[in-house]
């Protein structure tokens, strides 16, 4: 499988030609193909893929992507995570009902693993409920999710393949991007869940998000990797969150707001998450031992799993001294008023 490459040497904020990063990088976690840079702005705090793959190739870099896969049995743990979850999204409004357990009960007040099971509705109360649209909703299970709580949602996604799933799930997903769909501002919110980083013209992609949010009202979603995380400073290359060749672009809390600014939007609320940190941590140990094809991997070693709770958490403590140290940037903009 060949991809031809862009070179792209200069920052698409400032347009100063940005410091390597890394040479010669690998996808260690679905096999494309290639060496790949990465370059960084010192003046933006922005990050990208340098070269970057010809968008005519991008199908090429998804051919085996997590997307295209079914939901996994929910293990024991799993089902502990489901009851934790439903108690938070009870204290949301949410009409789910409460698990009889203590053990979920007692864990939804544990601060960290809260905040991480209201980030699997991005944080939205029930009092909000209203028109959502899923930009890049790969096979749709976010949107099924907020449908199941009272949502009317819809989704779009370039993915053939993650798009059909979604399909036979009976899910409304358009193929294409978000430039494909009518410019109507009649959602309430858009979610960017981990998908402004796959784009070349990042900017862009918001303002075409901001010409379809209810003015005012409306409000755009954005969860990104954060450049300037713990796992990135202590991984370094081998930092899950980089992701070549599907992430071209990293950001860190400046940078984005920038974009968000850039865009036309209003900065609502903007802060790095942790609810990563344990995902991240076990894929990152075993690229760094010479692993390849992780991302189809269930399961790790043991200790490696352990350690992933005391990385999360370390992270957890050490966001309290730093606040840019969460795996994870979360951002919350919203639609300026019609004129």
């Amino acid at each position: 499988m060949s991809i031809e490459v862009i070179s792209r040497p200069f920052c698409s904020l400032c347009n100063e030609e940005g410091k390597q990063l890394y040479l010669a990088t690998v996808d260690w976690l679905f096999g494309v193909p290639g060496n790949w840079g990465l370059r960084r702005c010192s003046s933006c705090d922005v990050a990208w893929l340098d070269p970057q793959p010809a968008p005519k190739d991008s199908d090429k870099l998804y051919a085996r992507y997590y997307t295209h896969s079914t939901n996994a049995p929910l293990t024991r743990l799993g089902r502990l995570r489901h009851a934790t979850l439903k108690c938070v999204l009870a204290r949301l409004g949410y009409p789910v009902p409460r698990p009889k357990e203590i053990l979920p009960q007692l864990l939804s007040h544990v601060r960290s693993v809260a905040r991480a099971a209201a980030l699997d509705v991005l944080a939205l109360p029930a009092s909000e409920t209203g028109v959502l649209l899923d930009v890049g909703c790969g096979n749709g299970e976010f949107i099924a999710r907020m449908s199941s709580l009272g949502w009317t949602v819809s989704g779009v996604d370039p993915d053939a393949t993650a798009v059909s799933y979604a399909w036979s799930r009976g899910l409304e997903v358009f193929r294409g991007t978000i430039s494909d769909l009518p410019v109507t501002p009649c959602y309430d919110v858009i979610t960017l869940n981990h998908v402004v980083e796959h784009v070349i013209d990042p900017v862009g992609l918001l303002r075409e998000c901001r010409k379809r949010l209810r003015p005012s009202t409306g409000r755009l979603i954005i969860t990104t990797p954060n450049i300037n995380s713990l796992g990135h400073w202590w991984f370094n290359r081998y930092w899950r969150g980089l992701e070549v060749p599907r992430h071209l672009v990293l950001f860190s809390q400046d940078s984005l707001r920038e974009c968000v600014k850039r865009a036309g939007l209003s900065l609502y609320s903007l802060c790095t998450e942790t609810r990563l940190a344990r995902m991240i941590y076990s894929p990152s140990v075993c690229a760094k031992q010479d692993g390849r094809a992780i991302g189809e991997r269930t399961s790790f070693k043991v200790s490696t799993r352990i350690a992933a709770y005391f990385f999360q958490g370390l992270e957890d403590l050490l966001l309290y001294l730093k606040k840019d140290l969460g795996e994870e940037i979360f951002c919350v903009c919203s639609a300026p008023t019609a004129v």
